[in-house]
């Protein structure tokens, strides 16, 4: 049966309501399948979106609130770096950095049996320097080389540290004492970079 204007038009009320709904249901499913559902979805996205870039700006505004702040940090730890690193002598002031423990020793009136320095022992960016040392001399004097040592503008430790043979001369006790100094090297970036690679 073919459906025409007057075939429509001899319905009754109720079936003409039922057929305009029909249509108008049929519209409106059509449109929010294809044009509310997609655009809703999109809104969700772009809501999501919206909400981790709020959140994102919100973290940036707070480090940028801060950024006087992380430059003074960054600024002093520069500094506190480079105080440090003077004391972290290179490979060139090791030789004089020896001498001068040498030096102090025998100012203190030590006679020394042993210098004797030991391979490096590499650490991340310095090199630890140790050297054995015997020396003979009271125990005044030992301490004062210590003392001496400890005020040098370079780090060295002293370690294991011992005094043996006590012996008179003079009317003085004289000890032998043995210790190991430890002293450090900054290991530049050139010369990790190739240790690295010797490895």
């Amino acid at each position: 049966m073919t459906i025409t204007l007057e075939t429509i038009a001899k319905l009754s009320s109720a079936k003409k309501v039922g057929i305009l709904a029909l249509i108008l249901f049929l519209i409106g499913g059509c449109y929010y399948q294809f044009g509310f559902k997609p655009k809703q979805e999109k809104v969700v996205q772009l809501e999501a979106r919206f909400n981790e870039l709020r959140v994102d700006l919100a973290k940036k505004q707070a480090i940028a609130a801060k950024l006087e702040q992380f430059k003074m940090e960054v600024a002093k730890l520069n500094e506190d770096f480079e105080r440090l690193l003077v004391q972290l002598p290179n490979k060139k002031e090791i030789p004089n950095l020896l001498s001068s423990i040498s030096r102090l020793g025998k100012e203190t009136g030590l006679d020394f049996l042993l210098f004797k320095p030991k391979p490096e022992v590499q650490q991340d960016f310095y090199s630890e320097i140790p050297v054995d040392i015997k020396v003979l001399g009271t125990y005044h004097n030992v301490a004062s080389f210590f003392d001496k040592v400890s005020r040098l503008s370079r780090i060295v430790n002293i370690t294991q540290v011992s005094m043996t043979m006590p012996k008179i001369s003079d009317e003085q006790v004289l000890l032998t004492t043995s210790c190991l100094a430890t002293t450090f090297k900054f290991i530049e970036r050139k010369q990790k970079s190739e240790t690295t690679k010797k490895k």
